[in-house]
């Protein structure tokens, strides 16, 4: 089932923030299944409620062990639910981060041809509107991203239950930004920034193409992502056009000169370095070229 269909369980991610603050409350970030449930889903808050809605906390409960942002031990006779080590090895890792990673996992994105498996639908989304030019597609609204989906994945047949699911999930997991109450920018600022501690050292500089070779492995969405190849080849049947191979997209650019202008990072240009890169602004225009990149700090966004 897939988990942006706001009938299915994985869409109402919610529920999932409501599990994790009770585990991070908890001893050891554990609990038994049973009292995990009934505080996040208690039985007084359901009363006369239809099945669909008593089903939900206890669906989206398997779907995320299914997925593996929770796991789930047997302690004696008591099935104990706490976050996994694998996503929250860090500490105090932000939840959108550890659910980012976790969703974009190999394992959950076995085969992105398909539709209704794991997070494969979720993924094929993101990463079609972060190859969009951003400045032609200044908003996504659940009102027009089933037209900009039907034009360059037809196969891929979104319904009303998705799009309603889909723009919101984007921002809260840093892929987009919310501009007015429906409408949201394509805008990786947030997923990058959240990333680039465990990708950089505090004032390590990087050639550009060793950063960005950095960052799409660790957001394999983003230019040179082998997810973003593999939509890639799929949307250019479909009019989508690529730049040139030293331009970088609209949505990644943006999300640089925002990380730029907040003091995270800085970029430059060295005339005699190789490997340049142009960052793409409004109608393919480069707005500067960068030979390398230097992590300043996380800071606060």
């Amino acid at each position: 089932m897939s988990i942006i269909n706001n009938a299915h369980p994985g869409s109402q991610y919610a529920v999932l923030v409501a599990f994790y603050q009770v585990l991070k409350a908890s001893p050891k970030n554990t609990l038994p299944r049973e009292k995990l449930r009934a505080l996040c889903a208690p039985k007084t808050l359901q009363t006369g409620e239809a099945e669909n809605a008593r089903s939900k906390a206890p669906s989206e409960l398997k779907m995320w062990l299914d997925l593996g942002v929770l796991t789930e031990t047997t302690v004696g006779e008591t099935n104990e639910i706490s976050l996994s080590t694998r996503y929250f090895s860090a500490k105090n890792i932000p939840l959108r981060q550890a659910v980012r990673r976790c969703l974009q996992a190999e394992e959950n994105n076995s085969d992105l041809s398909l539709r209704n498996q794991r997070a494969v639908d979720l993924t094929q989304l993101a990463t079609l509107l972060l190859a969009l030019d951003v400045y032609q597609n200044i908003e996504v609204t659940s009102g027009n991203l089933e037209v900009i989906v039907n034009k360059f994945l037809p196969d891929f047949r979104i319904n009303s239950n998705e799009v309603a699911v889909v723009p919101g999930y984007l921002s809260w997991l840093g892929y987009a930004q919310q501009i007015t109450r429906d409408s949201y920018a394509i805008d990786p600022t947030d997923a990058i920034r959240e990333e680039l501690p465990y990708l950089m050292q505090s004032g390590e500089q990087l050639t550009i193409r060793e950063a960005l070779l950095r960052l799409n492995q660790a957001i394999p969405l983003l230019d040179g992502g082998v997810y973003r190849l593999q939509i890639e080849e799929r949307i250019s049947q479909h009019g989508w056009q690529p730049l040139s191979v030293n331009r970088l997209s609209t949505s990644l650019s943006r999300a640089l000169l925002r990380l730029q202008l907040s003091g995270i990072i800085s970029m430059k240009a060295e005339a005699d370095a190789s490997g340049a890169m142009q960052l793409t602004g409004r109608n393919g225009s480069a707005l500067r070229t960068v030979t390398h990149l230097t992590f300043i700090s996380s800071g606060e966004y």
